[in-house]
């Protein structure tokens, strides 16, 4: 969802204002969707945002881009717009508390009210939209992506102490992006001050794992929170495509979207030849309990090229979605078929859910964390659910992980680095359980359905199990009743038992596509050599290439999982390649001046058109 928004001060900066929009709109395929004085919003692309002004008593003072929901309506089963009528006449930051405490849904929002002061960006808490944050010549930019030109962010850099973090951990991928430059908004962050180096955390998912809920209710609790959830994803006059993979999280929400009278246009299902990637038993059983049509499309493996590395790429955070290009080919082909505007998935239901943890599932069950029944019973169920010992679990719980998976570890190709600094939501856990604390991760890693893909350039796409009213619910559920039984996401299953073919609500199994991804890795083997073994990660230091060699041979693959770490280092190794790019370009050119050639060519080509 494309969009940049310009706020400037009065004076000046109106000259490098239209300037600014004069490039943007002219050559680079930005189109204006509200202007006001000193303010003006663009989008480009297939899929936008919607954008609403917000009208004050002084005019317009600001904009908010995407979906905001009344907290107060949804908590009584309503479907309903927030009322953002006189929010801007509020002080910023007041204005941005009472967004996330009265309403929800995906947006961020700028407070511009005084434009002789920075504006004020708010991100709301699950990230559904990027926001980044920069400032040039008395004017400042927030947007879901970097244009080129007299707009763009000046002195951009890559950051190598916390690319090198993301290529050792890709879970942090949600966090800031190794871009030195531009500001990046956190989720539930208000940004405000020059270039939005100040920050507010408004929002924090430590507030809600502290705070445990009472056992009683629960069940119809996350029944009627799933519900507003899913309703408040179809809840525009759009043709829906279901994504049913087979697993317990896309069948509640396909279930939930028939209990609604919400009919998708259809489903998709895509299976591979092992058996252990071949859901579509499960899937059909979904799809038949709905009436919806189901199309199982086969996966071949693929190989990797170059335009597969160059779309990840090209955008501010780096893609770690971007690397199946067949997946986004075959589902764009059933979306263009269909006329589908909007993707439904069942994407973070394992973390919201927990089917997570387990030794640390066992430490808070040995804390003495609520649960049903008795304490030893649940680790037992625990252990035979993870086909371990009650004691190898508990050992696991006191000691850490075991000697084997540091060996592991110890064999990787990729230099451990100095840590940055961790996501705020990791570093603000004190008094947090370690299952909460691994959910909580979890939810870190899931801000990355943000990064750029084809498919969302293409059709909106909507994961209703991690909204804000859901995140917010289960992370306030003990794990321990979350994940009880000898079945994981036990308290779904219960809530959604009635609503479930039996077939999905009973099944232990499941898929499993690490092989498919094997066999593609080995099929791209030829290309990722040539980026990699020479590139500048290597070069860099932060992988060690003779390690990285021996992880890149056919038969080291037999044996050992390197895949995802491999596909991880291509996908950073693209990333750096183009911004490197980008960076040295725009310093041979020259930063963009306002006398001379650049933006003066665009305002006087704006000044005769209008003589």
């Amino acid at each position: 969802m494309g969009y940049l928004v310009l706020v400037r001060a009065p004076g000046d900066a109106d000259t490098a204002f239209e300037a600014m929009l004069a490039e943007l709109t002219g050559q680079q395929g930005w189109r204006r969707a509200l202007e006001a004085y000193g303010l003006a919003v663009l989008v480009k692309g297939v899929v936008t945002p919607e954008v609403h002004g917000l009208q004050g008593a002084g005019g317009v003072g600001g904009v908010v881009l995407g979906t905001v929901f009344d907290r107060a309506a949804s908590a009584s089963g309503e479907v309903r717009r927030a009322d953002l009528r006189g929010l801007i006449d509020a002080e910023p930051l007041e204005a941005a508390s009472r967004l996330i405490e009265g309403a929800w849904g995906g947006y961020v929002a700028i407070m511009a009210r005084r434009r002789e002061e920075p504006p004020a960006v708010l991100r709301d808490p699950t990230g559904q939209l990027d926001a980044f944050v920069w400032a040039r010549d008395g004017v400042t930019l927030i947007g879901s992506e970097a244009p080129f030109g007299c707009a763009a962010p000046v002195g951009l850099a890559i950051d190598w102490p916390r690319l090198g973090d993301l290529l050792d951990d890709p879970r942090r991928t949600g966090a800031a992006p190794p871009l030195l430059g531009l500001v990046a908004v956190d989720p539930g962050e208000c940004r405000y001050g020059q270039a939005g180096r100040e920050s507010a955390r408004l929002w924090s998912p430590r507030a809600f794992a502290r705070a445990p809920r009472a056992s009683a209710g629960l069940l119809e609790d996350l029944r009627r929170c799933v519900d507003i959830s899913v309703a408040a994803a179809a809840d525009r006059d759009e043709a829906l495509l279901c994504e049913i993979s087979g697993g317990l999280d896309s069948a509640i929400v396909a279930t939930t979207l028939a209990r609604l009278g919400l009919r998708p246009a259809g489903a998709i299902n895509f299976y591979r030849d092992q058996p252990e990637g071949d859901e579509r038993r499960w899937a059909q059983a979904v799809a038949d309990a709905t009436g919806t049509p189901l199309c199982a499309v086969r996966r071949a493996p693929f190989a990797l090229d170059q335009a597969a590395f160059d779309f990840g790429a090209a955008g501010v955070r780096p893609s770690l979605n971007a690397l199946d290009p067949d997946y986004d080919r075959l589902l764009l082909e059933e979306v263009e078929r269909l006329k589908a505007q909007v993707l439904l998935t069942g994407h973070g239901g394992d973390v919201v859910f927990y089917q997570l943890g387990a030794a640390e599932l066992a430490a808070d069950l040995l804390r003495g964390q609520p649960c049903d029944g008795s304490r030893l019973a649940r680790l037992g169920d625990i252990a035979r659910r993870t086909r371990r010992s009650v004691w190898s679990l508990a050992r696991q719980a006191v000691l850490g992980a075991p000697v084997a998976r540091r060996s592991a570890e110890q064999e990787r190709f990729i230099r451990p680095v100095a840590r940055a600094a961790a996501h705020p939501w990791l570093s603000d856990l004190a008094g947090v359980s370690p299952a909460k604390r691994v959910q909580v991760a979890g939810l870190v890693n899931s801000l990355n359905v943000v990064a750029r893909t084809r498919r969302g350039e293409a059709t909106r796409l909507a994961h209703p199990l991690l909204s804000q009213p859901m995140i917010e619910l289960c992370l306030s559920i003990p794990a321990t009743l979350l994940s009880a039984g000898e079945d994981e996401r036990t308290l779904a299953r219960q809530a959604f038992a009635d609503r479930l073919p039996r077939l999905v609500a009973e099944r232990r199994s499941k898929g499993d596509i690490t092989a498919f991804f094997g066999r593609s890795v080995a099929a791209s083997l030829p290309v990722l050599r040539e980026r990699l073994l020479d590139g500048r990660l290597v070069a860099r230091g932060l992988i060690d290439r003779e390690r990285l060699e021996l992880a890149l041979r056919p038969e080291t693959l037999v044996w050992k999982d390197f895949y995802g770490e491999i596909l991880v280092a291509a996908a950073l190794e693209a990333w750096v390649g183009h911004w490197e790019g980008r960076i040295n370009d725009s310093a041979s050119a020259g930063r963009a001046a306002l006398s001379g050639d650049g933006c003066e060519r665009a305002v006087s080509r704006k000044a005769k058109a209008r003589r």
